[in-house]
């Protein structure tokens, strides 16, 4: 393999490798809590020091939250992660609705990639998670289902592959759904989504650091 050969590998890589690293100021993410018809409203980005992370304590219905924190990478990179600490309700709350969204997304991936983990600390109840994908590019918009989680109704912790998207900008928007039996329930969980890489990708990121690495090794000297 000659030196410009890698070269262009490498050149040819590079983009593959900012995509997927890159984060962006410009990525507002949003979080709102429902339950029956008490809501929290949108909460924005910033909270948290960056507008690409979202925070929110308090109450909602019957349901208390002692924190509720939501991150995204994009719009170069389509990674969200949704995590909730003691959501706490009292007996037979109304369903409680956490939904993390962003829009802009300007990679697409032919996968995506759910995982969620989490249990009841107390109480009964189920969880479940589910994403989902708008070529409108609009927040909170549940148009097409990547796929979903669940319920559970204990300790789980699991992950799926679901439908990805080619076209861009594109949102995202993740939904945890927790219930509560009669007894009331208390829930922990995190649960993101990512994006899978294509096996073109992956071979030619594969391909150019064995080039590199054998270009780099130490040659003897005649």
């Amino acid at each position: 393999m000659t030196r410009k050969l890698l070269i262009a590998i490498a050149l040819a890589v590079a983009p593959l490798i900012a995509a997927g690293l890159a984060s962006n100021a410009m990525a507002t993410v949003e979080l709102e809590l429902t339950s029956g018809l008490s809501t929290t409203g949108v909460y924005v980005g910033a909270p948290c020091g960056t507008e690409t992370c979202v925070v929110y304590s308090g109450t909602v219905g019957a349901w208390t939250i002692n924190l509720t924190t939501g991150n995204s990478a994009g719009p170069g990179n389509p990674t969200m992660d949704l995590s909730s600490l003691n959501a706490t309700s009292s007996g037979s709350a109304e369903p409680l609705h956490v939904e993390l969204s962003d829009n802009g997304f300007s990679v697409g991936s032919p996968l995506f990639l759910l995982m969620s983990s989490g249990g009841l600390v107390s109480g009964s109840g189920t969880a479940t998670y589910s994403a989902y994908f708008d070529a409108g590019n609009t927040d909170f918009a549940e148009t097409t289902l990547i796929g979903t989680l669940g319920p559970f109704s204990g300790l789980y912790a699991t992950s799926k592959t679901g439908a990805g998207t080619a076209g861009t900008p594109y949102s995202l928007t993740e939904d945890l759904v927790l219930t509560a039996g009669a007894a009331g329930a208390k829930w922990s969980t995190d649960s993101s989504i990512a994006p899978v890489p294509e096996p073109a990708s992956l071979i030619l990121l594969g391909s150019a650091l064995v080039g590199l690495g054998w270009w780099g090794r130490p040659r003897k000297v005649a």
